[in-house]
Parts: structure tokens; C-alpha cells; sequence
């Protein structure tokens, strides 16, 4: 699955509008509105703050007070031409006072979503699971250094009664490593599946 690797903002103006291009990689549908939200209300001022967005299985586009099929749909299907998922397009438009016609704001909002793009990382994400893994502390040297030999993503530690490990386990075999190292002690919790980066 191919994504945008983090948020990407591109600028240009035709006939004094102003579009501002906002591309957000977004893995999970229940942050589409609430991502949305943020950004309507940060360009509030704005004409028009058009969207459109391939999110897992949801697909939208909006013209926001745009003449119908003149925004939203555009900025979809260059998405959808470059196979893109798990991204959120947001086209900010400020009227500069000289109308575009429906086939002027057609070209403007694909434009800027392609443009936009051409600036952004592209990259390969991939879901991956996501576990908690408990290890007492006098073992978290040496489990440390497997993390780096097995090229393990930890995203976080915390440090309470034993170590807890969140970490992206492209392969499980790896708890068998850790139940080795830990002669079973240790404990483990999947938590959810994400979409990372390949080979990240």
C-alpha cells in the first residue's frame, strides 16, 4: 500500500486564489472527521476547504460549496490514478475576485493535489501488529540489543514494576527468541495492527 510518509502542505495561486494543498496520511477511519474538523477550523477564513480522502474502505470527496463535480471529485481521482490509501487530501481555496468557470476549478483542484504530491515522500506501508512485551528489568540489556539485531521497532518503554516494550513484530518468531532470553517469563499482549513503513 503506497501513502504519504507525513503531513505535506503545497502553495499556489491562479487568477489571485490562493490553493493550499494539505495532505495527511490518516490509518484509521474513526480520524477522518476529527482530522477534518482541525484543519476547517485552522483555514476557517477560507472560501472553500475542499476534501477528499481513501481511508481503509472509506472513500469521499466534498466540494464544499464548489460547483458540483468540481473539487472533491478531481482531487479523488488523482489519489485514486497515483493508488494511494490512508491519506486525506484538503484543498484550501481563498477567492481572489476573478472566477475560474467550472472547467478552471476542475484543473485547480487536480492541480494542486498533484503538485502536492510531487512534493510529498511517498512510501510502502504495511500492516503490522502491534505487541506489549513485559520483560523483568534484568533482562532489558540484553533484550536491547536483540531489538537492534533483529531490527525490531519499539515505539515506546515504560519502566514500572518490569519493562513493558511496545513493539511491531513483523515476524512473531521473535517471542520465541524472547522466551529463550527470558526462560518464559516474560509476557505478551497484542494490541491492534497498524500500517508502518516497509523495512522501517
Amino acid at each position: 500500500m503506497k501513502s504519504v510518509r507525513e503531513i505535506t502542505v503545497y502553495r499556489w495561486t491562479i487568477k489571485k486564489s490562493e490553493f493550499i494543498c494539505t495532505l495527511i496520511p490518516c490509518n484509521n477511519e474513526a480520524q477522518i472527521n476529527d482530522i477534518i474538523d482541525e484543519y476547517k477550523q485552522k483555514y476557517h477564513d477560507a472560501t472553500h476547504n475542499c476534501v477528499a480522502y481513501i481511508v481503509q474502505n472509506a472513500k469521499r470527496a466534498n466540494d464544499d460549496g464548489e460547483p458540483s463535480g468540481t473539487a472533491g471529485l478531481p482531487m479523488l481521482d488523482v489519489l485514486e490514478k497515483n493508488d494511494l490509501s490512508n491519506v486525506i487530501a484538503i484543498v484550501t481555496r481563498y477567492f481572489g475576485g476573478i472566477k475560474l468557470g467550472a472547467g478552471g476549478l476542475t484543473r485547480a483542484y487536480r492541480q494542486s493535489v498533484a503538485d502536492a504530491l510531487k512534493e510529498a515522500d511517498i512510501v510502502e506501508k504495511h500492516l503490522v501488529p502491534l505487541y506489549k512485551i513485559t520483560i523483568d528489568y534484568s533482562y532489558t540489556k540484553k533484550f536491547d540489543h536483540l531489538l537492534k539485531v533483529h531490527q525490531i521497532k519499539c515505539i515506546n518503554k515504560e519502566y514500572l514494576d518490569c519493562v513493558n516494550y511496545y513493539c511491531y513484530l513483523e515476524n512473531l518468531d521473535f517471542l520465541d527468541v524472547v522466551q529463550d532470553l527470558t526462560n518464559n517469563t516474560y509476557k505478551k499482549e497484542y494490541l491492534h495492527d497498524d500500517y508502518i513503513e516497509q523495512n522501517s
